[in-house]
């Protein structure tokens, strides 16, 4: 697949505090409490827990190589003060629709109301509009997410309809809440109106 414009891909993104960047093997020992925490994998759709150092190198893999065939994005998120993870985001492509993308995003628990999780969403749809050329960038959530409803209303996407969500790594399939930009929509938000 060959999504997202003909610009190169971006390797990281600097934001105030953090910097968005490649997952590394050397990352495992540090990203893998954070994300196998049950009050941070509770939520997301396609985690597996408990999540081990083995799935941990498995991501640092996959992420590698869905990167190169410009499939998704997924960084890891870094303090730039300390290089202390704390957290990651990423696009996934729409296979269908490969001008659209998927965000998704994770804070351990200890950078919880931060605002590390707004920083990364908002510098992630900075660069899914621009170098990569989406046309929209979209969301889902577990129904009982109100705190990352929040932060999606806040970087300015908007509730547009529900959609069956499955957890497979829950075994349960719920009608998620849709959240989504466009990139019509996007300067608004990027200069703060929205």
């Amino acid at each position: 697949m060959t999504g997202g414009g003909a610009e190169p891909w971006p390797g990281s993104v600097a934001t105030p505090r953090l910097l968005l960047r490649a997952f590394r093997h050397e990352d495992v020992p540090d990203f893998v409490p954070l994300i196998g925490d049950w009050e941070v994998v509770r939520w997301l759709a396609r985690v597996p827990h408990p999540y081990t150092v083995a799935d941990g190198h498995g991501w640092v893999e996959l992420a590698a190589r869905n990167h190169a065939d410009r499939a998704a994005l997924a960084f890891l998120a870094v303090r730039t003060a300390d290089g202390v993870p704390v957290g990651s985001v990423g696009l996934q492509l729409d296979l269908d629709r490969p001008d659209s993308a998927e965000i998704g995003y994770w804070v351990g628990t200890p950078y919880h109301r931060a605002g590390y999780g707004l920083e990364m969403v908002t510098a992630m749809l900075g660069v899914g509009f621009d170098p990569l050329g989406l046309s929209q960038i979209w969301a889902a959530t577990d129904p009982d997410n109100l705190p990352s409803q929040a932060l999606l209303r806040k970087a300015g996407l908007r509730q547009r309809g529900e959609r069956r969500q499955d957890f497979p790594a829950r075994g349960r399939s719920v009608l998620a809440p849709c959240f989504e930009i466009t990139a019509a929509e996007w300067p608004a938000r990027r200069e703060g109106s929205a």
